[in-house]
């Protein structure tokens, strides 16, 4: 999991490997680090897997950035979690889009 700024001020939460219950603490942390009135990307492009406890963070990551005016969005071409968001209905949520330039 890493964190970083782009000069234009949006975050870019890049997440590789499994996001699952081991792993979201860390994952919570990187969003509670962001303004949720600020924009937002959580890249996915390098996530293998995504379990119900990653979903439920990013419902509420788009709960507080819609509260706060502020804006966040996925990065993920991966069939296996695009499937996972469109079931949970986060795509409905959050926009999705197939790279990080794309979302900014």
């Amino acid at each position: 999991m890493t964190r970083q700024t782009l000069p234009g001020g949006a975050v870019v939460v890049r997440v590789e490997g499994e996001l699952d219950l081991a792993t979201t603490d860390s994952f919570e942390d990187a969003l509670e680090a962001s303004d949720p009135g600020g924009k937002m990307v959580i890249d996915l492009t390098e996530c293998t897997f995504i379990d119900s406890s990653a979903v439920r963070l990013f419902v509420e990551a788009a709960r507080a950035a819609q509260e706060s005016q502020g804006k966040v969005s996925l990065v993920t071409s991966d069939p296996g979690i695009l499937r996972v968001l469109e079931i949970a209905a986060v795509d409905t949520m959050l926009p999705v889009h197939a790279s990080v330039e794309a979302a900014i």
